[in-house]
């Protein structure tokens, strides 16, 4: 599993990376390239103003009027330098001092441009050989531009610091432009867990096109599920149904048969009978079927109170719990669990029936039902046997049994608890415990 944000925040901070360290490189050429040409094209301003004051003296000796040459030249180490080889004469500039100069070899109208680290000056060197006077005078210009480099790197560490800063601030605005824009998906738990605890659809109106393809999946595995759920119940019921007429025509069969060979024949059509009432109470309790849905007591209980109170006209069933409550637990497994429980007391009752459903957080959190009535009872050595022995064996007590075996299955698949004790009213009273599902 990862992070989409984490995913899109990472390939954007590797682009931008990317991308300005390459803006910072060809801005670094682009400047380096354009301080040469600048200076360069100075050099050469320069080699051109030393050729006109360079002047041939009636005695074949060549001389540079001083007065024409810029101050710089004058001035020892000043980083700008110049040198003229005319023949055998050469004419250098005060500021090389006792530097000695390599006087490229060039043809009349050849130039060229080479830099050289002397020291610690960087020049920048321009040659120019030219004809004056029917005589080769190859011409030397240079100058230092460290300090310009100085300026360059400045510059550039200037220029990293803004591209630094653009990318914090670019990373800051996807981020808040994610957030913005999952905010959607953000609120699909909360509508997954409406759809599951009050049955509402999830409205793709609000939600991104992008993930409203999975919306309608989602909808309609819910729907495929519940549709097949509902099927498999119907049939059941169906079974149920149909195999009432053949077992009635069995029972008649088995009465006109003598004593001794009723007994038998009998005992395995009460366990028939006994299977395809439970099936038809499940179907009966549960109704439509709503697999995955969250179990709403306001909405969810007082239906099937209302359902246990047709089947018994003469109970009235007193329930107990906090407006609101929400169980996470499956709807139908839940309802089932209630109706064979309250099925159970309004069946042996004398008239009160109450149910209690408490959220509890200590010892152990988790939910809490007590369903209890106001009938006989059991005795103490059948209520021993139901809690030492397993709810399994319960069905073989009278009063007590039908349907107690699926609380019992429907218990033990949420790790839950199922207990019975004598209620106050001077019924049974059935305990269960679920805790929340990690």
């Amino acid at each position: 599993m990862y992070s989409l944000k984490g995913y899109l925040t990472r390939n954007l901070l590797i682009t931008l990376t990317f991308a300005m360290v390459l803006l910072l490189y060809f801005l670094y050429q682009g400047i380096q390239i354009l301080t040469q040409d600048f200076v360069a094209s100075r050099l050469q301003h320069d080699a051109d103003s030393l050729i006109s004051a360079l002047n041939n003296h009636p005695d074949g000796n060549w001389a540079l009027t001083t007065d024409r040459l810029p101050n710089v030249y004058h001035r020892v180490n000043s980083g700008h330098y110049f040198a003229i080889q005319i023949g055998e004469q050469t004419l250098r500039s005060r500021s090389l001092f006792d530097h000695n100069v390599d006087m490229p070899k060039l043809t009349a109208g050849e130039h060229h441009q080479a830099t050289e680290f002397v020291g610690k000056e960087h020049w920048l060197m321009f040659s120019q050989a030219v004809i004056k006077d029917d005589q080769l005078v190859t011409l030397w210009v240079t100058e230092d531009i460290s300090e310009l480099e100085q300026t360059q790197v400045q510059f550039l560490a200037f220029a990293s610091t803004a591209v630094l800063l653009t990318i914090v601030i670019l990373l800051m605005a996807q981020y808040q432009l994610l957030k913005r824009g999952f905010k959607p998906l953000e609120q699909m738990p909360e509508a997954i867990r409406q759809m599951r605890t009050q049955g509402q659809e999830i409205s793709p109106d609000q939600m991104p096109s992008e993930i409203i393809p999975l919306i309608e999946e989602i909808d309609r595995l819910v729907n495929q599920l519940g549709q097949r759920v509902q099927r498999s119940r119907n049939a059941l019921g169906n079974l149920a149904h149909e195999m009432k007429r053949p077992l009635q025509g069995l029972q008649s069969y088995l009465e006109s048969l003598p004593p001794e060979q009723r007994s038998e024949g009998s005992k395995v059509l009460a366990n028939l009978h006994h299977i395809i009432e439970r099936e038809l109470k499940r179907t009966k309790i549960v109704g439509l079927s709503t697999p995955g849905r969250y179990t709403v007591l306001d909405d969810d209980l007082a239906p099937l109170i209302q359902v246990m109170q047709r089947i018994y006209p003469d109970r009235i069933i007193h329930s107990h719990y906090t407006s609101g409550l929400v169980m996470p637990f499956d709807r139908d497994d839940l309802l089932e669990l209630l109706g064979n429980l309250l099925d159970n007391a309004c069946k042996h009752s004398r008239k009160n029936i109450e149910i209690r459903i408490v959220h509890q957080t200590a010892p152990t959190a988790g939910y809490g039902i007590i369903v209890s009535d106001d009938g006989e009872g059991v005795s103490d050595a059948a209520l021993s046997i139901i809690i030492e022995r397993g709810i399994r064996l319960d069905e073989s007590i009278q009063g007590h049994g039908l349907g107690l075996s699926i609380c019992k299955d429907i218990v033990d698949s949420y790790q839950g608890e199922l207990s019975f004790s004598h209620a106050q009213q001077g019924g049974l009273e059935a305990s269960v415990f679920l805790p929340i599902p990690s």
